[in-house]
């Protein structure tokens, strides 16, 4: 209550001073992904003319936040503390509590964190999603556990963007699945490895593609190393995951034609493991896979990590992190808006338009 009285005064007497904030740290947020950058070309991110941003770049320099060399603007230690730890203040500003506390109510989980702007417009916030969920996921790290990744372009943001570090003793990293599509920094396998490495902990890998035909699977799961691996996934006490839109993943596990328009008729619309589920959350199809299964989930993880973003997964996000009370969700401001709209709710702060 406190901090709202106190930004209503602040916007009466300097009406202009919340847009100017903001902009403000927009500005050292992208430097802070981009750096060493260039007058130019920041420029021609925030679609200013180079004098205007160099006044801001300028006046930013003399607060001692940005460094600017030949080599180009990057930010003092000061800055970078002051983007990584964005204040009450600021988040309240950029509409994130109101959008939080929103979204607590019509999802129903454990916890909400949304960063400001749509990654489907700017890569940055792909980033910054990446460095959220990973400071979570070193929150929920204790000794002697099993932690599970799956793949994706979320998942695969929040091993770059996870600080290298020891974690407690004893963490052991797995796939959540086994190999899902061609690009292989987005495959589990890879981005486990990689988690494991920032966290200076063991791993084990899953060498077999997701999609396997039901002989096939029945094969593969007689094998006794093959078997062992499963055993850890299923035993994971922290699992972290992105989401997927429904009829893309079945085309990425091979649906048919058929299959697919099958799950559209039932109303499916998001997907995570190889399920897919309808708008009210009920899963409405499957695709058998190696891995993590819903069973699993729901019997031993104690911590679920979702990552995902963007306004066309909001549908997908409500009906797989919706009413699942341990879910810790990272998503957007873009996707974060747009489940608002579905709920048929609106975010009053002015700020959030920008």
């Amino acid at each position: 209550m406190m901090l709202e009285l106190q930004k209503d005064y602040l916007k009466r007497i300097v009406p202009e001073l919340p847009e100017l904030l903001v902009k403000r740290y927009l500005l050292l947020r992208k430097v802070y992904y981009s750096a060493p950058i260039g007058r130019r070309t920041l420029a021609a991110y925030f679609h200013s003319g180079e004098k205007v941003l160099r006044k801001e770049v300028d006046l930013l320099r003399e607060q001692g936040l940005l460094r600017v060399e030949k080599r180009g603007i990057s930010l003092t230690q000061s800055g970078i503390d002051l983007v990584t730890a964005i204040t009450p203040y600021l988040k309240s500003l950029l509409g994130l509590t109101s959008l939080e506390e929103k979204l607590l109510e019509i999802l129903k989980v454990k916890r909400v964190l949304v960063v400001p702007g749509n990654l489907e417009d700017d890569e940055v916030v792909l980033l910054e999603m990446g460095r959220a969920a990973a400071k979570i996921l070193r929150e929920c790290l204790t000794p002697e556990m099993i932690l599970a990744v799956s793949g994706g372009t979320s998942c695969a943001a929040v091993a770059d963007m996870l600080s290298e570090g020891p974690a407690p003793p004893g963490i052991e990293v797995v796939p959540a699945r086994g190999g899902l599509g061609e690009v292989v920094d987005y495959q589990a396998n890879i981005i486990a490895a990689r988690v494991a490495k920032k966290l200076r902990a063991r791993y084990r890998l899953l060498h077999l593609p997701d999609s396997l035909g039901e002989e096939a699977l029945q094969i593969v799961l007689k094998n006794e190393k093959i078997k062992e691996i499963l055993e850890m996934i299923n035993s994971a006490k922290v699992l972290l995951h992105g989401i997927g839109i429904a009829d893309e993943m079945a085309r990425c596990r091979n649906a048919t034609p058929e299959e697919i328009k099958k799950l559209v008729n039932k109303g499916a619309v998001g997907e995570v493991f190889g399920l897919f589920f309808n708008a009210k959350g009920e899963v409405v199809g499957s695709i058998p896979g190696l891995g993590l299964y819903l069973d699993d989930l729901n019997k031993h993880v104690h911590h679920v990590i979702v990552v995902a973003g963007g306004r066309r997964k909001a549908e997908a996000i409500v009906a797989v992190a919706g009413n699942r009370a341990r879910n810790q969700l990272v998503l957007d401001e873009g996707a974060a808006r747009r489940i608002l709209e579905i709920a048929g709710e609106s975010a009053t702060d002015e700020y959030l338009e920008r």
